[in-house]
């Protein structure tokens, strides 16, 4: 009982509760851990089968066999941007890939990176791209996913009401092709993904600004995940890197 009583007392870890425990607690924390993700290819999103598939969950599924665990992809919850990140900031047994580190997400989540960097770009349809390339950024009428990094990056150089929020990548790219706005900011392998997907276009995507290049993705947890958790976490993905797994894994999405 004293065991059972340790474990949820672990699991329902809040501001209060010390982050301290050692590596068996650890296993154990992880072993319970809710995850989350949103579709985002080709770090993560559901096959032609209706499996998650991607980066992160190959790479999750060897971390979790490194620490002697097996983690149920069926089960990982995949949801919008913004639920995500709701539900990460309100429930401490839950974790979420991936997270582009910002100095406010450093502060809000506890997040353990990755050796897998992204570009985050300013796009347009390239039949546009002679006219709005001329034109200050600040003047294009954007769409972006709401909460999501290209949204943060372009509030640097315009104002809100030049920017439209959707709650998913193919909403933002509709309103796009559909002409309702100007360009997106968003990851450019990600956004390439997704027009390419829309079978209904067969527009292209150019980009004419980048809004930052190298941003380093992560998975991410709970502010108040104990310590020993993060620092287990953290190990695994090292050896596996050292192992040239992560490489492996890259190289079989091309990147």
């Amino acid at each position: 009982m004293i065991k059972v009583a340790l474990i949820v007392c672990l699991l329902c870890a809040t501001s209060a509760v010390s982050k301290a425990c050692d590596e068996t607690q650890a296993k154990v924390i992880l072993s319970n851990i809710q995850w989350y993700t949103e579709d985002y290819p080709p770090y993560h999103y559901q096959n032609l089968q209706g499996q998650l598939a991607g980066i992160y969950p190959e790479l999750l599924t060897l971390i979790y066999q490194s620490i002697g665990h097996k983690v149920d992809l069926t089960k990982v919850a995949i949801v919008s941007w913004s639920r995500l990140l709701y539900t990460l900031e309100n429930y401490s047994n839950h974790a979420a890939f991936s997270m582009i580190e910002t100095p406010q997400r450093k502060e809000e989540f506890q997040l353990v990176p990755l050796p897998l960097f992204s570009n985050v770009t300013v796009m347009v349809l390239e039949e546009n791209k002679a006219i709005l390339s001329k034109k200050p950024l600040e003047k294009l009428k954007y769409a972006v996913v709401r909460a999501d990094i290209g949204e943060q990056l372009l509030q640097k150089h315009t104002s809100a009401k030049q920017i439209k929020q959707t709650t998913s990548p193919k909403s933002m790219l509709n309103m796009l092709v559909n002409g309702r706005i100007e360009a997106i900011a968003y990851n450019e392998l990600v956004a390439q993904f997704y027009l390419a997907k829309m079978n209904a276009t067969k527009q292209k995507l150019v980009t004419i600004h980048t809004l930052s290049d190298k941003l380093q993705g992560n998975f991410a947890f709970h502010k108040n995940t104990p310590e020993c958790v993060i620092a287990l976490f953290a190990q695994t993905i090292n050896t596996l890197e050292q192992k040239g797994d992560i490489a492996r894994i890259m190289k079989k999405y091309r990147l």
